[in-house]
């Protein structure tokens, strides 16, 4: 990683977004079209094709919580903060890359903007950083197991031919056997659990997922042996599915004071 990315990705790290994955957008456009997904692809800026254009996707483990919690904290009005988790990774990151680009030609693909849709889990297979499971759609980092979460992809007017022409390879199934067949009945019982009509409302919606259903998809991350040491706290997982504001109140005012 050239040293402006290294700067890029340690200033994303103290804000809790600790996973900064550099990859070449041909990777992911070429993954597209072989695999017939209905994805749009991705800007290149009209670089030569032989130059590539570099990008990066950008999550979090269990590190985001406690830095989006102090900063959450320090809000003059905590509880009228809109959308408080969307606003707080939205901030570190529009930062981050604007001192990256200094005004640069650049994209940002959000999670949550829905009508510029990109894989974010697809980025995370063909750049090399996570194993995808196609069964339960599960991204499983080498370190971190089922216990990530992808926030952003940057598209640069940089090119990515350092990276080569091919993609790296795959991260290998990081799936036991029983944590195969674990996986499977969770799954079973998460769709047996939602309302599959609106199961992308829930997943991504403003409000989240009622608490039943978010306990059976919360299971299904339990089934990864991997990285369980980075499990999120039972406070970030009820966030995290159910946006519910009253249980991040709590967690806020449960965060130790900074010193």
């Amino acid at each position: 990683m050239d040293p402006q990315l290294e700067r890029f990705a340690d200033t994303l790290a103290l804000a809790g977004i600790d996973i900064t994955q550099p990859f070449d957008v041909r990777w992911y456009n070429a993954h597209a079209i072989e695999h017939s997904l209905p994805l749009s692809p991705l800007p290149t800026f009209e670089r030569p094709p032989s130059d590539g254009t570099l990008a990066v996707l950008l999550g979090n483990s269990t590190a985001l919580w406690s830095a989006f919690l102090r900063w959450l904290a320090a809000q003059p009005d905590p509880e009228s903060v809109t959308d408080p988790l969307d606003t707080y990774t939205a901030s570190v990151i529009s930062a981050a890359v604007a001192d990256l680009t200094g005004g640069a030609r650049h994209d940002i693909f959000w999670v949550t903007d829905s009508s510029r849709l990109v894989s974010m889990q697809r980025v995370a297979l063909v750049s090399g950083l996570c194993y995808h499971d196609a069964e339960t759609q599960l991204s499983i980092h080498p370190a971190f197991g089922a216990w990530v979460a992808f926030r952003a992809v940057v598209v640069l007017d940089a090119p990515a031919a350092r990276f080569g022409d091919s993609p790296p390879p795959l991260v290998r199934c990081l799936l036991t056997d029983a944590d195969k067949a674990s996986a499977r009945d969770a799954m079973a019982a998460a769709l047996r659990a939602s309302d599959e009509a609106n199961l992308c409302t829930q997943l991504h919606g403003a409000k989240g997922m009622e608490r039943d259903v978010r306990l059976a998809w919360a299971a299904l991350r339990d089934c990864v042996t991997v990285g369980r040491d980075h499990r999120y706290s039972e406070a970030q997982l009820v966030y995290h599915y159910t946006k519910d504001r009253e249980v991040l109140m709590h967690a806020m005012r449960a965060q130790p004071a900074a010193t």
